[in-house]
């Protein structure tokens, strides 16, 4: 007798024997039950997950003996008919070779004829979106309203090449990729029932090879039998199979952790050693990383399919990394993959994309960059950010906390003395250090904190009599009172809220102005040619310096957003009113000088501190 692959020797020949498609058989078997058979079905999914089996179960399950039942008897002549391909009321058709519009009314001549020894007529139409719009149109009308003996099956891989009419005239299915489990589940009873020995690590390999399909599970394990004999070991599919194992992948996350560029070198020379295509090899790499950072995730290691064994060994990878560091290879892979296929030398590109990653420095934060830590737990200082990004030495006579710090309000800085019992109560604040050749400093020194932000501890240098009785002269004598200008006294609105005056709103307009883009776009850009130049109690004029009156009129259309958002900014409900400014070049140019001044961020200590430290440039 002839030898019978295993795909075909086990595929199922009825709905019970169907795996990992529990949502479709089940729908099926009510719908025999309730007596709902519909006149044509469209099954739709990927390869090898049991869509023309399917069919063909349908198909014996409307021709039972006895009248349609979902509990048919396989073992029935005209069941073995059917699932041999014998019998003459059931059609199964290839859509890829008979495409055309003859082909089609030769089934629609067909399905008038009366079944000969069955129920039904079952027309079966494999890969049916390969036909052609003239036949698809040649199917509609028979499809709608068939014989009441027709019944249409049709099976796709590509759902969305099917035109609309078809589908709507069908019962629709999609069938899911088979899981791991599953497919592990169902070799490993194949491999019994065929008397072969083998281990649970090798049918884990067979079945992530087979990518959700049974019907390529099932011929990998042909192949693997065939290469081991009676007792299948692991390391034996890894050779029939051409299988990458696990081990060279965690070695290949190892290589860019240590920076260990003579392993990387000689674990390419092994990836291509195997014989296996660059783009395969960089798909692996890609679902490694994937599992690393599921396995890092608290309970995602349950969601990787594997055993158990190999779950906790990514779990103890994961510790050794970074999150952000795993996306940031990644990302890598993924850019690389693109392109990949289109290469000339695909490991070449892949071999510089892997020493590109040994390059590739691990990522620190910026509070640590700028509160001076020198790395996080699991970054390698040796490679890290840090180690080639330096922290200027602070003075000997200041020590910033390790505390990352936001940036401080230098516009009206708050100070909160730190009690101490060795400071004297007369010292009020810290004299600023000047350079001296013989300096000694206090036994405890004065620290100041800056309300809500980093402690700072200044040293008290010794100060020479002469120069420290002149400094406490200067100090002690008050400076002269200057009376306000009256003409600035005049010219400066006066606003019946307390604190509030023109020049408050005018440093605060460029943030309100950015507010108002973000709600209103059309707006923001006709306001920017609008300055506030008077407040007179609550009510606040706006200048607009545009060419023409369209502007004015724009801006008084949205005097509800811009009332919203200055009481969203400032607290207090202001009238918006609205003048032209055209010919007032003068009063313009002051007051956009004025909110030049108080938004230029030039005197803010901190931010020319940042600068200086990573050599930065303004760029606005």
């Amino acid at each position: 007798m002839a030898y019978k692959v295993l795909s075909l020797k086990w595929r199922p020949q009825s709905f019970k024997d169907v795996v990992g498609q529990d949502h479709i058989t089940q729908t099926l078997t009510n719908a025999f039950e309730q007596d709902r058979i519909a006149q044509g079905y469209i099954f739709t999914g990927p390869r090898g997950v049991g869509k023309t089996t399917t069919a063909r179960i349908l198909a014996m399950a409307l021709n039972a003996d006895g009248g349609p039942s979902a509990q048919f008897n396989p073992d029935s002549d005209i069941s073995r008919e059917i699932a041999d391909g014998r019998s003459l009321d059931v059609l199964e058709i290839d859509g890829a070779s008979n495409r055309g519009i003859e082909e089609i009314r030769n089934l629609r001549e067909q399905i008038k004829f009366a079944p000969m020894n069955s129920a039904y007529k079952v027309i079966i139409i494999d890969e049916v979106h390969m036909l052609t719009n003239q036949a698809f149109n040649a199917l509609l009308r028979t499809l709608e309203e068939p014989p009441s003996h027709g019944k249409f099956i049709f099976a796709t891989t590509d759902i969305h090449k099917v035109p609309a009419t078809i589908i709507s005239r069908c019962q629709r299915f999609d069938f899911n990729r088979i899981s791991l489990q599953v497919i592990s589940d169902r070799l490993e009873f194949i491999l019994k029932e065929e008397g072969i020995l083998s281990d649970r690590e090798s049918i884990n390999a067979i079945a992530r090879k087979a990518d959700g399909s049974m019907r390529d599970g099932l011929s990998l394990l042909d192949q693997a039998i065939s290469y081991c004999g009676e007792s299948i070991e692991y390391d034996g599919v890894v050779k029939a199979l051409g299988l990458i194992t696990d081990t060279l992948y965690f070695e290949f996350t190892q290589c860019i952790r240590q920076k260990n560029s003579t392993g990387m070198v000689k674990l390419l020379s092994t990836f291509s050693g195997f014989g296996i295509p660059a783009p395969e090899v960089m798909v692996g790499l890609g679902e490694h990383i994937r599992n690393i950072i599921y396995a890092g995730i608290k309970e995602g290691e349950s969601l990787l399919e594997m055993n158990k064994e190999h779950q906790q060994k990514y779990v103890r990878e994961s510790e050794a990394w970074e999150r952000r560091d795993l996306l940031r290879v990644s990302q890598v892979l993924t850019d690389t993959s693109a392109i990949i296929r289109r290469a000339e030398d695909p490991y070449l590109l892949l071999e510089m994309t892997a020493l590109k990653l040994l390059e590739m420095d691990q990522s620190i934060y910026i509070d640590q960059l700028l509160s001076g830590t020198k790395s996080a737990p699991k970054i390698n200082t040796k490679s890290s950010v840090v180690s080639k990004m330096s922290i200027p030495k602070q003075s000997s006579n200041i020590s910033i906390s390790e505390k990352a710090y936001p940036e401080p309000d230098l516009a009206k800085p708050k100070v909160e003395s730190v009690k101490q019992d060795s400071i004297p109560p007369t010292v009020k604040e810290p004299v600023i250090p000047i350079q001296s050749k013989k300096t000694e400093t206090l036994s405890h020194p004065i620290t100041e904190k800056i309300e809500g932000k980093a402690f700072v501890e200044i040293q008290k240098p010794l100060i020479p009599k002469e120069k420290e009785k002149n400094i406490s002269e200067k100090k002690e004598t008050p400076e002269p009172f200057s009376e306000p200008d009256k003409k600035d006294e005049e010219n400066s609105p006066v606003s019946s809220q307390p604190g509030l005056t023109i020049e408050s709103v005018s440093k605060l307009w460029p943030e309100i102005l950015e507010k108002i883009h973000l709600s209103r776009p059309s707006i923001g850009a006709i306001i920017e040619e609008c300055i506030p130049t008077d407040l007179d109690g609550n009510n606040l004029t706006l200048q607009s310096f545009g060419k023409s009156g369209f502007n004015i009129k724009m801006v008084e259309r949205g005097i509800p957003t811009i009332e919203k958002v200055i009481l969203d900014k400032i607290g207090i409900p202001l009238k918006v009113l609205v003048k032209n400014g055209d010919g007032d070049s003068q009063q313009k140019k002051i007051v956009k000088t004025r909110a030049e001044k108080i938004s230029s961020p030039n005197d803010d200590k901190i931010f020319n501190k940042i600068v200086e430290v990573f050599d930065g440039e303004i760029l606005r």
